[in-house]
């Protein structure tokens, strides 16, 4: 972050100061469990809810990541920041279900952790449907997500179809950027694509030249090269992902009806989220998989 340290915010949620080392559990606001790492390479934070990546740090550098100063930590409600795992279905729902699925606000479980020989450490975590997933979504699956934390954040993603039918599926990494202005930076590797504006009606128009921020932002690039960069002044967050979708998310001034964002705090992030999604949405057929990576560096 750029403002303040990651516990500090937590800290200011109930009191909570991280100071680790290794792997350890810590609990926050209504009883979330968070899985703290560090290493000689990096740290990281993760919530076991929405296996939600909160907080990445390469060893003397900044936090890739934001997090709201009025995030809110309470079961069932995604936190505001980090890495929100939109998925199996991105936006909004045609039946009225939680915007973005329900991976995001549903307790995953801790697979292993361990420590790689080259100082990196592993996370793998994962979530199976249940009688509340089928619910909302009438297929079997496994979603496992694995996280290693070194220098770089490298994160894989494997959606496995249990059913006997094919399935719908669209999902992104909704990673929020720390940033120092978001009027000052530009997210190159997109110039010339075919995106769609989804403010008000929605439009369909071709990228001139880099991304640069005015106002409020919603875009979806389709068919992306893997690599996006986000220059801030001298420092650049490096983003390459398998996906083949890129959004790019920032609400403007309407971040004031946002209650967990607030009237200012929108100018320290962009969102730039890798996935497949609208014309590059997916269906897997019965008894397949999907992987999707993203690395991110700085």
């Amino acid at each position: 972050m750029t403002q303040q340290d990651f516990s500090t915010v937590l800290a200011n949620v109930n009191g909570v100061h991280l100071t680790t080392s290794g792997a350890h559990f810590k609990q926050v606001g209504e009883g979330l469990p968070l899985l703290v790492v560090e290493n000689q390479l990096g740290s990281a934070v993760i919530a076991i809810q929405g296996a939600h990546l909160l907080s990445f740090v390469p060893a003397g550098g900044q936090d890739l990541l934001w997090l709201s100063p009025n995030a809110i930590f309470e079961p069932a409600k995604a936190v505001r920041g980090g890495i929100p795992l939109c998925m199996p279905w991105f936006g909004g729902h045609p039946e009225g279900l939680p915007s973005h699925g329900f991976a995001r606000s549903t307790d995953w479980t801790l697979q292993s952790a361990r420590n790689l020989a080259d100082g990196r450490t592993e996370i793998v975590l994962s979530l199976q449907d249940s009688e509340q997933t089928r619910a909302m979504w009438p297929y079997a699956f496994n979603f496992e997500f694995t996280i290693v934390v070194g220098t770089a954040l490298d994160l894989s993603m494997t959606t496995q179809n249990l059913s006997d039918t094919s399935v719908p599926y669209t999902y992104a990494f909704h990673t929020y950027f720390a940033i120092s202005d978001y009027t000052q930076v530009v997210v190159t590797g997109l110039a010339d694509l075919n995106y769609i504006d989804t403010i008000g009606v929605e439009r369909r128009l071709v990228q001139q030249g880099d991304v640069v921020f005015t106002g409020s932002t919603d875009r979806v690039y389709l068919d992306v090269p893997e690599v996006q960069t986000i220059v801030d002044g001298t420092r650049s967050i490096r983003i390459a992902s398998s996906a083949h979708s890129a959004v790019v998310w920032n609400p403007g001034e309407h971040a004031k009806n946002i209650a967990d964002i607030g009237s200012d705090a929108y100018r320290q992030f962009v969102c730039v989220e890798r996935g497949d999604v609208f014309d590059n949405a997916l269906t897997l057929a019965a008894g397949a998989s999907h992987t999707a990576t993203m690395t991110l560096s700085a």
